[in-house]
């Protein structure tokens, strides 16, 4: 019976040749080690772009008809979308558009903000749409700022330690959490608005038509010559 030489026979037989072999797959190992990218907290992007527009006081079914269809035509047939899915609830509406894999997710998510930009159908009574691009994020160390204050007091102290915390190079993103948004309230007595024939929907319009975003200009440094 002819006895066939296996593999590990023949190492046996060739010692010098094993040895370079296993060497080789040694420096190869500690070649690739040294490439493989390692982050303790990785920032994974998303293949979702996600549109949320808020509709004070609307039923799910205004909700559909008024923001859901639209920002739903804008965006589906922008390059790069795969697949649109859409949650209308009792004044909120939500569209997600699924990207493909070899996408530019940058470049489709712009596009897809540049189109509901351009929307001028929805409702007066919808906020402003806000377009996010999803990433998962995982938190690192939680900074808790607590006392006997009032709830503005202590916000301002929150903001100087999110301030202070991110003049450290090392640190890139602080999220402020379980406070308010910031908002004025503005009360009119009754009898003004009798004695100047108003309602409180020309006081809405009033306020809405003053806080107006209005480009300033730019300015450029100029060289000036003295003789």
């Amino acid at each position: 019976m002819e006895n066939r030489e296996t593999p590990i026979s023949w190492m046996v037989k060739n010692p010098v040749a094993a040895n370079l072999l296993m060497l080789f797959f040694i420096i190869g190992g500690l070649f690739s080690l040294l490439r493989i990218k390692q982050e303790v907290f990785p920032d994974l992007t998303l293949d979702t772009v996600t549109v949320s527009v808020a509709y004070p006081g609307a039923s799910p079914e205004e909700v559909e008809k008024g923001i859901i269809l639209v920002t739903e035509e804008a965006i589906r047939g922008i390059e790069g979308v795969k697949e649109v899915r859409s949650t209308a609830a009792e004044g909120y509406g939500t569209v997600v558009a699924e990207l493909f894999e070899n996408t530019d997710y940058s470049k489709t998510y712009q596009d897809i903000k540049n189109e509901i930009d351009r929307i001028t159908t929805f409702p007066e009574e919808a906020e402003k749409p806000i377009v996010t691009l999803d990433a998962r994020k995982r938190e690192v160390l939680s900074v808790v700022v607590y006392g006997e204050s009032s709830e503005k007091s202590l916000r301002e102290i929150a903001e100087r330690v999110r301030d202070y915390l991110l003049e450290d190079e090392n640190i890139t993103q602080i999220e402020l959490s379980g406070i308010k948004k910031l908002e004025i309230k503005i009360e009119v007595p009754l009898d003004n608005l009798r004695k100047h024939s108003l309602t409180l929907s020309d006081i809405k319009n009033a306020v809405q038509n003053s806080s107006l975003e209005l480009p300033g200009g730019s300015i450029k440094p100029r060289l000036v010559k003295f003789l």
